[in-house]
């Protein structure tokens, strides 16, 4: 994620009587403008250095690593080569 696409809104954990819990509220456009060719939005929380203003402790990013990959000619998936040509014993 070199460029990191923010995603506004706002991401807070919130301690409940059955364990913690995270709370999003985000901006429709922001995730409407990262939607895949699946319909998919693909995001990543992470933790803030310190709350924000109004005690936000996470904040949302767009999870561009299939992008990245496909822009650097990443793996292209599995090589496989056909039994006829393994050079196996049987």
């Amino acid at each position: 994620m070199a460029d990191k696409k923010y995603i506004g809104g706002s991401a807070k954990t919130i301690s409940t009587q059955y364990g913690e819990i995270m709370s999003l509220s985000l901006k429709l456009e922001d995730m409407q403008a990262i939607v895949n060719e699946k319909g998919y939005v693909n995001m990543t929380v992470l933790k803030r250095k310190e709350p924000g203003q109004y005690g936000d402790t996470h904040y949302v990013v767009e999870n561009d690593y299939n992008k990245n990959r496909e822009n650097a000619g990443g793996d292209a998936g599995p090589v496989t080569t056909p039994a006829t040509e393994m050079d196996v014993p049987f």
